[in-house]
């Protein structure tokens, strides 16, 4: 059981290298925020250009001097370690949300891991909880929860459900109304009373999810 646990931590750290690169490009690759509003004395300047950022492309640099990153200062957990939090080329800091966004991966990886164990929806419960530190970080930075990653994760949920995966499809079906319409029932009710927002739509669609 150890060993599979342990497989579940190094993969979620892994993972939560990628997660990184998705909270940082995903919202200025979909036009959601200006490379101007990111954080730093600088913009990084692969998030500056005409062409919105991959998520893949362009490899891994520091967002201030913008050198790229060899293998060695990859390394998730370890890299921020050795080099005691700071970009080895200039020197700027690095932001701690990379290595607290891989150590949470590598957390909650281990524990879905424990809870659920060797079944077949282990791997849509991990995408999930991906998915939701994204989703997190994103609203925590930038106060939004984009569409591209909640409407595939209804989806996704409705269709695991559908295979009896976390309960019946009829109970997601209500699930997803209920959490959807429930948030939006909340959220007109506190405009009406205090002529102002409380939230967003996006977080309907989260919780519908």
């Amino acid at each position: 059981m150890i060993e599979p646990i342990a497989l579940a931590g190094l993969t979620g750290l892994a993972v939560g290298s990628f997660l990184n690169v998705v909270i940082h490009r995903l919202p200025v690759r979909l036009g959601l925020v200006t490379p101007s509003s990111l954080d730093g004395p600088r913009t990084d300047s692969a998030l500056a250009s005409h062409d919105p950022p991959g998520l893949v492309q362009p490899a891994s640099h520091c967002p201030q001097c913008e050198t790229p990153l060899n293998w060695r200062e990859n390394i998730p957990l370890v890299s921020f370690i050795i080099q005691k939090g700071r970009c080895r080329h200039c020197n700027a800091r690095i932001s701690w949300r990379y290595p607290a966004v891989e150590l949470l991966s590598a957390l909650i990886s281990m524990v879905v891991a424990i809870v659920l164990g060797n079944q077949w929806f282990t791997v849509p419960a991990l995408l999930l909880s991906w998915a939701l530190i994204v989703l997190a970080f994103i609203d925590i930075e930038h106060y939004l929860l984009p569409d591209a990653i909640t409407l595939p994760l209804l989806w996704l949920g409705l269709l695991v459900n559908c295979f009896a995966g976390f309960t019946t499809p009829q109970a997601a079906i209500i699930g997803a109304g209920a959490g959807y319409l429930g948030l939006w029932l909340v959220y007109h009710v506190f405009r009406w009373i205090t002529s102002r927002e409380g939230f967003g739509y996006g977080d309907f669609k989260m919780l519908a999810a």
